[in-house]
């Protein structure tokens, strides 16, 4: 396919031309950093990967499904070209050579193909919810995550670059990015939620549990006694989680409220010296993913429950991406507030944390302001 290169930014005609071309990257911005990173691998496929513990002594931006049983397999991103803002690191690599030297022109000649995922209205989620209710109520469980698909067609002029730059402008504090492989899509997301960070030999993670819509003239308002539960489950699971890998040393503070778009969350903040994790934290996020905030607890049970309850596949979304010892530093974010965009739709993955108090109606509703998050931000791109 010929590409035609616009005098538009850098970074945009990177992007269209790898999307045009099959060529995998990531394009991510950090909460903390000035600018935007954007790893190509476009030398060959990114690397399939068996097992978390496969990624040691790896280094580029991973991108790993929610269930790690299923048949979406981690990927690893490894850069054979890193652009910062709009400029390459080598000064001397030619953009043009992307597509006139591609190596995978001829294999990606074909797009795939990928089923469009199952949609469920108000009511069936409602009756999800209530037997969700019910079987915790009656059971072990104690909190189980409820995820559903919203389709929206995707407009003829839809500017993928654009998307990504106006999410960055609307959540400046959390993780912001785009990833495209050939057999996995494309993504977009507004992460406020860490999995892992490490720099600096320390390291974080968070308990990200409750959410409500932002007031701005509320800000005090107290938290309801479910979502207090839903923080509560989340942090005992991480604490559990610390002990259980040997941290004998860390600090925790919270539960604050955290605002991330028109929705804020309960958050409580770990921090610990990487020496405690003997300087390898992938035992670390091994078990820690998935977390309460996204599946349940018990997690087996609460997996078993969600593969069928759910009739939809979650592929990437809760699970978790960004840079693994990529220049001294991981920094894991789940794959929340996220899309995936094809030829002709947008996908939105919404979710919602299920307890014995859940009302089906306010799970619902909490599921639509989720989704507003990011449509909101879609839909301005029609007013450019």
């Amino acid at each position: 396919m010929e590409t035609i290169i616009t005098d538009k930014n850098m970074i945009e005609k990177v992007h269209r031309l790898a999307l045009d071309n099959q060529i995998a990257f990531a394009s991510y911005k950090l909460p903390d950093e000035p600018e935007v990173i954007t790893i190509i691998q476009w030398k060959n496929q990114p690397a399939l990967i068996s097992d978390i513990s496969s990624l040691e002594g790896k280094s580029g931006f991973v991108f790993a499904p929610f269930d790690l049983g299923s048949e979406n397999p981690i990927r690893l991103i490894q850069p054979d070209v890193v652009m910062r803002g709009d400029k390459f690191d080598d000064i001397d690599f030619r953009f043009d050579s992307l597509f006139t030297e591609n190596p995978l022109q001829e294999m990606n000649s074909h797009h795939p193909h990928f089923p469009e995922p199952h949609e469920i209205n108000m009511k069936e989620y409602m009756q999800q919810v209530d037997e969700l209710r019910k079987m915790i109520g009656e059971s072990v469980l104690d909190k189980v995550v409820l995820s559903r698909i919203s389709v929206e067609k995707k407009p003829d002029d839809f500017n993928p670059t654009l998307l990504f730059e106006k999410l960055q402008k609307a959540y400046p504090e959390v993780f912001v990015f785009m990833i495209y492989i050939a057999d996995a899509g494309l993504w977009f997301g507004a992460s406020p939620e860490p999995l892992m960070i490490m720099k600096e030999q320390e390291i974080t993670t968070v308990s990200l549990a409750g959410t409500r819509v932002f007031e701005s003239d509320e800000a005090n308002k107290p938290w309801g006694e479910k979502e207090l539960r839903e923080q509560e489950i989340v942090t005992e699971y991480i604490d559990n989680i610390l002990k259980k890998s040997g941290v004998k040393k860390y600090s925790k503070e919270g539960p604050v409220s955290h605002r991330a778009g028109n929705v804020e969350h309960l958050k409580t903040s770990f921090g610990f010296e990487s020496k405690e994790l003997n300087g390898n934290p992938l035992p670390f996020v091994k078990k820690l993913h998935p977390t309460p905030s996204v599946c349940g607890l018990p997690k087996e049970m609460a997996l078993d429950v969600i593969k069928r309850i759910e009739k939809h596949k979650r592929e990437y979304y809760t699970g978790f991406l960004g840079p693994v010892n990529f220049e001294n530093k991981w920094r894991l974010y789940v794959n929340l507030r996220s899309m995936k965009v094809d030829d002709n739709q947008f996908y939105y993955y919404l979710g919602a944390g299920i307890t014995s108090g859940s009302d089906p109606y306010k799970e619902w509703d909490e599921t639509q302001n989720k989704k507003n998050t990011l449509q909101n931000i879609v839909q301005s791109l029609n007013r450019e």
